[in-house]
């Protein structure tokens, strides 16, 4: 391949990846009952994913610090998504877990996100499909190699 047809590759895969972004924005966004940042979505996926998480680990998983994790579960807790227990023998251990809204709230944005991927594949042959979670995969894992 010559250099100009690189260069109009480049610029296609630019212009593509700008619109994709847009997407996966509003994907990384849920408006609801609430309106819910993309630090609140991923929040609410940890939580979910391991009930009854102790702070410190919570933090840790999203690479934030105790004070800010702190912040994000504040909003949460204002927002009837989640709740803090403490640890009766030890009252520094702090749990969090999702409400029932929680749970219910996170399981609508996991629909959500989930018809907007369906919309992608349905376009796509199931080779195609393969091919392009294969080249994602490729692209992640490359770029992830720094990390």
């Amino acid at each position: 391949m010559n250099e100009i047809e690189t260069q109009k590759n480049i610029n296609r895969f630019l212009e593509a990846l700008s619109k994709i972004s847009k997407i996966i924005a509003s994907m990384e966004s849920y408006i609801g009952d609430i309106t819910l940042s993309k630090f609140d979505l991923i929040a609410l996926e940890c939580i979910s994913n391991e009930p009854n998480l102790i702070m410190t680990k919570f933090a840790k998983s999203l690479g934030i610090g105790l004070s800010t994790a702190t912040g994000i579960i504040d909003r949460l807790i204002k927002k009837k998504l989640t709740i803090r227990k403490r640890n009766h023998g030890d009252r520094r251990v702090v749990k969090i877990s999702l409400t029932e809204k929680g749970e219910k709230t996170f399981l609508d944005f996991q629909k959500e996100k989930k018809k907007v991927i369906e919309k992608i594949l349905r376009i796509l042959s199931i080779k195609e499909q393969m091919d392009f979670i294969l080249i994602i995969e490729k692209i992640v894992n490359t770029l992830s190699e720094g990390d």
